[in-house]
């Protein structure tokens, strides 16, 4: 059985038993990651019937996205498979969206904030544009792609864990996929001496 956590939009969880998706819950909020990862995981299992020792491995959603939220879901993802002394595997959610659309010349495009976009480029499965960070107009680079929302969930990391684990592709890296610097920094006040 495999758990996939994706936390690089909302907060989700899913339960795969091989391909079948046994369960799958998401809260869209994207800034209560931290509150809603224990209750999607737990709802996942619950819906699927099942309880944390059933699980094999855990697939994380490795990004890119947002600092916070997806530290969250990694280190969440990270914290089952260590206690479960489970393998965990990374999806970099990117990939998994393109794998949706295989035929083409495919541009996975998902908001990075700051008016800046994670975008990954794709032309017939094979990736051919690294994931990056581009402004809206950069996207004009990509005019012979067409453009598909990066909304990723973790029904779309299971299935594609499932499939690239099927392939012998690698998954081992579980870190965090982080593109640009986090939002927020330590501020640089006053500094207080007694």
């Amino acid at each position: 059985m495999i758990l996939a956590i994706d936390t690089s939009s909302g907060t989700s969880a899913a339960v795969f038993d091989g391909a079948t998706r046994l369960s799958f819950i998401n809260f869209d909020d994207r800034f209560g990651h931290a509150e809603n990862i224990g209750l999607a995981i737990q709802g996942a299992l619950t819906e699927a019937g099942i309880v944390p020792a059933d699980l094999t491995l855990v697939a994380i959603g490795r990004g890119p996205a947002p600092y916070t939220g997806l530290r969250v879901g990694v280190a969440a993802g990270i914290a089952m498979s260590t206690a479960l002394e489970i393998p965990a595997c990374g999806v970099i959610t990117l990939n998994a969206v393109a794998k949706k659309h295989p035929i083409g010349k495919v541009l996975v495009v998902a908001d990075a904030k700051r008016k800046e976009l994670f975008i990954a480029g794709f032309e017939d499965g094979a990736q051919v544009v690294p994931p990056s960070v581009a402004t809206h107009q950069e996207l004009e680079n990509y005019s012979d792609f067409v453009t598909v929302s990066g909304e990723c969930d973790a029904g779309l990391i299971g299935e594609y864990a499932v499939w690239a684990l099927s392939q012998k592709i690698d998954l081992t890296d579980t870190s965090a996929l982080y593109l640009r610097s986090p939002d927020v920094t330590p501020s640089v006040g006053k500094r207080v001496t007694g």
